[in-house]
């Protein structure tokens, strides 16, 4: 990233239709909006411990990045086979997210400064799993300090809008209507996103909203009622965060925190690795989100053209891909939106980094679908970047759109039919989503939506995972990228608790 001291222009250039879309905005909060995020934070009367850290780890450097000036707008964007003329990023635009404790949250436990926090999180966690082999030495700028890592887990390569924090758009029996209207969500199930976080050592950070929650908290734990889903026993509390207590930046957006927020233990291997892990794949997209859309809430484009190299987690080694926000288009889409490669005779071919895991262990990797002839035949890979396998044969992912999944074995059974799914390697899809928003099927009644079981793998903590998706040549295919889950065998193969429904 190249330090730029300017404020990008957020601008999407429609070349087919030949007029500009500019990205979603939120109001602004201050006149210190105009500052890059390390000036905006220096300007918090009440947060001079963090803004230290950031600089004693030099974190600060890193914020100050605004756009990639080695950028070239493609002036010639592909058409989408399927959604018609396309718009194109006209820049690659950097952004953050900084959650950053208030300077009481420090000085409660002593700490004023990198060293200080150096020994007060050595005292209090270095018999945690998750700080084995970190620094704590005075070399904060090391990434295996134990004060480099925690200012990085405060950290995220996209901007997070307040409306952003968690996505309400068409989980189970959520009224969409009223919430354009009004701007405020009324949760119904709870509705949760999992981000990583910046530095060497990838973590999740995760964000959570219930009925229950007060608002959208940082790393809450819960145990759900599985009929439900709604919550019945607390295990850790979260901390709040939200639109009212934060600040804009030029190039990001600072949360303010009352609490202090430590990756620990408790929440990787009591939290995280006790919990299905479900990620929209435009989540695992910080660019798509720095340009501002992510869950577009209006009818600006059908489509976005993303090049070749615009995105770091999801490379296109063949095909054109495209982000489609399918604004109350009625999709059967998690959160209601997708991304889509599509290709012609070479076939289409896209390579994913995968989520980092909190615990050493088994997990099946899933991926959302619904039926559609277009889809093509597909070998799945999976691996690290010096060892990607093909797994299996390659699977013929056409399905009609008006039998659906039910030649594989979909009813409207709700035990039987979901045993011989997994036979096949699927199941329904979650309960929690609705078909067509404001009042729609659940997609798990719905025998067009379907979730593929990739495979079983062994996933070890610090290690990057890829997984590889490439279609048979010779034909027109499609690849569609909706949503993944990563599920430890503490959920999947629990002897005593049946993964729930949702």
């Amino acid at each position: 990233m190249n330090n730029i001291y300017k404020k990008m222009g957020l601008t999407l250039v429609c070349l087919a239709c030949g007029f500009s879309l500019m990205a979603q905005e939120t109001s602004d909060v201050s006149k210190d909006d105009a500052l890059l995020l390390p000036a905006a934070l220096e300007q918090q009367a009440d947060f001079k411990v963090f803004t230290k850290l950031l600089k004693e780890t030099q974190w600060d450097q890193v914020l100050m990045a605004a756009e990639d000036e080695d950028f070239v707008m493609e002036y010639n964007p592909p058409q989408n086979p399927t959604m018609g003329p396309s718009v194109t990023p006209e820049s690659r635009p950097y952004a953050f997210t900084v959650f950053a404790e208030h300077d009481s949250v420090f000085a409660s436990r002593g700490i004023k400064d990198a060293a200080t926090l150096t020994a007060y999180l050595q005292e209090h966690y270095a018999d945690n799993s998750v700080f084995e082999g970190m620094l704590y030495n005075d070399q904060y700028t090391d990434a295996r300090h134990v004060v480099n890592r925690f200012v990085a887990y405060h950290l995220l390569p996209q901007i997070l809008r307040p409306e952003q924090l968690v996505i309400h758009y068409n989980e189970y029996d959520f009224d969409l209507d009223a919430f354009l209207e009004t701007g405020i969500a009324h949760p119904t199930i709870p509705v949760y996103e999992y981000y990583t976080t910046m530095g060497e050592d990838r973590r999740l950070l995760k964000l959570y909203e219930s009925t229950s929650s007060g608002g959208v908290r940082l790393n809450r734990i819960v145990e759900h009622n599985p009929q439900t889903f709604m919550e019945q026993e607390v295990k850790i509390e979260g901390i709040l965060v939200s639109g009212e207590h934060m600040q804009k930046a030029s190039n990001g957006n600072i949360y303010f925190l009352n609490k202090m927020l430590v990756y620990d233990d408790d929440f990787a291997l009591n939290g995280l690795a006790k919990e299905r892990l479900r990620f929209d794949f435009t989540a695992l997209t910080p660019e798509l989100m720095n340009l501002g859309y992510r869950r577009l809430m209006n009818n600006s484009f059908r489509t976005l053209y993303l090049p070749v190299d615009y995105m770091d987690n999801i490379k296109v080694l063949s095909g054109k891909l495209f982000y489609n926000p399918g604004f109350r288009g009625g999709w059967s889409d998690y959160q209601g939106d997708e991304l889509s490669l599509h290709a012609q005779k070479d076939g289409s071919d896209v390579l994913i980094k995968l989520p980092p895991v909190s615990a050493d262990g088994m997990y099946q990797v899933r991926m959302g679908f619904f039926s559609n002839p277009l889809r093509g035949i597909v070998q799945y890979y999976f691996g690290t970047e010096d060892n990607i396998a093909a797994i299996g044969i390659p699977i013929d992912e056409r399905v009609d759109f008006n039998t659906g999944y039910i030649p594989f074995g979909w009813s409207d059974s709700f035990v039987d039919s979901d045993l011989i799914l997994y036979q096949a390697n699927l199941m329904k899809a979650p309960n929690g989503i609705q078909n067509f928003m404001g009042g729609g099927e659940s997609l798990r009644d719905s025998k067009t939506s379907i979730r593929r079981i990739i495979g079983v793998f062994d996933m070890r903590v610090g290690e990057t995972y890829y997984l590889r998706i490439k279609t048979s040549s010779g034909m027109n295919s499609e690849v569609l990228l909706d949503y993944l889950e990563l599920v430890p065998s503490t959920v999947y193969d629990n002897p005593e608790v049946s993964e729930d429904i949702w």
